[in-house]
C-alpha cells in the first residue's frame, strides 16, 4: 500500500454522455474529452454511441430508436451501480447539441406510452435523476436546428407530423416529475438557437422543477469544453469564459440535495 486513501468504497455520481452531430453522427470531441474531465472530479463517466443516420444511411435510425438506447444506457448504470461504484439515486444523462435533445429526451419522455414495446412497463430504473443540458437542441417550434429533426424523424411533412413535432420538442414535454436540470449556451449560437434553451427553462419554472442555468454571451456552436483542448474556434488572445460551464456542472452533479 502506499498509504493513499481513495476512498474506493464510497460511492459517486455517474454521468451518461450523449456526444452530439445532429443525429447524424456522434461527435469525438463530444465525448472523451468530457467522460475524461468528469472522471477526474471523481464522477463515473459513461458514454453512449447511440445510433445516428450516419452508421447506417441505408437504413436511417428514427425516433425513438436512440431515446430506447438512451434510456436503457441509464438503466444499465443503475442495475451496475454497486459494482461500478456509482451511488443509484444520483444518474445524470449529459448532452450536447443533438445530443442534448437526446438527454432532454430522458428526461421528459422517459414514461411515455410511445416507448411501451422498447421497454418495461416499470419506467424508474430508466429515469436519470438530473440532466446537464450543452446547448440543447430542444424546440421544432420557431427558430431551430431542423437538421437534427430531419435525422431523427425523416424528411418532409409525411414523417414530421404535426403531433411528432409536438412530441419531440421538448420544452412542451416537460412535467413535475422532470429530473433538476443544468443548462449552458451562448447567446449567439449561430446554429442552434438559444430560444429552445430558455423556453425549456421556463418550463421548468413552471413545473417547480430546479434548474440551473448558464448564458455567455460570445461562442459559436459545438465548444465542447470551450478551451483550447476542445474547439478549433478557441481565441487565444480572448479565451471563452465558457469555459467555466464544467466547474460548475461538476458541483451540479455532485451535490445531492438537488432532487
Amino acid at each position: 500500500s502506499n498509504g493513499l486513501d481513495l476512498e474506493t468504497n464510497r460511492s459517486r455520481p455517474a454521468v451518461v454522455i450523449f456526444p452530439g452531430g445532429g443525429y447524424g453522427i456522434t461527435y469525438d470531441g463530444e465525448a472523451e474529452p468530457i467522460a475524461l474531465k468528469f472522471t477526474a472530479a471523481g464522477a463515473v463517466a459513461v458514454i453512449v454511441w447511440y445510433s445516428v443516420t450516419g452508421h447506417c444511411p441505408e437504413h436511417p435510425p428514427r425516433f425513438p430508436q436512440a431515446l430506447v438506447e438512451g434510456l436503457t444506457a441509464v438503466r444499465w448504470v443503475r442495475e451496475h451501480a454497486a459494482e461500478l461504484g456509482v451511488n443509484p439515486d444520483n444518474i445524470a444523462t449529459l448532452g450536447f447539441s443533438a445530443g442534448g435533445h437526446l438527454c432532454a429526451c430522458t428526461g421528459t419522455l422517459w414514461r411515455h406510452a410511445c416507448l411501451a414495446p422498447y421497454l418495461d412497463a416499470n419506467r424508474k430504473p430508466y429515469r436519470p435523476d438530473k440532466l446537464i443540458l450543452c446547448y440543447p437542441v430542444i424546440t421544432a417550434f420557431g427558430p431551430h436546428h431542423q437538421g437534427s429533426f430531419d435525422n431523427l424523424l425523416g424528411n418532409g411533412e409525411a414523417m414530421q407530423t404535426p403531433e411528432l413535432l409536438e412530441l419531440v420538442s421538448l420544452e412542451r414535454q416537460v412535467a413535475d416529475d422532470t429530473p433538476p436540470s443544468f443548462i449552458w449556451h451562448t447567446f449567439s449560437d449561430p446554429a442552434v438557437p438559444v430560444i429552445g434553451s430558455l423556453r425549456f427553462a421556463q418550463a421548468l419554472f413552471e413545473h417547480h422543477v430546479s434548474c440551473e442555468m448558464h448564458l455567455y454571451p460570445q461562442g459559436g456552436h459545438g465548444l465542447c469544453l470551450a478551451s483550447h483542448t476542445t474547439s478549433d474556434a478557441f481565441p487565444v488572445d480572448a479565451p471563452f469564459y465558457a469555459a467555466d460551464w464544467m466547474e460548475h456542472a461538476v458541483h451540479f452533479l455532485f451535490d445531492e440535495t438537488i432532487r
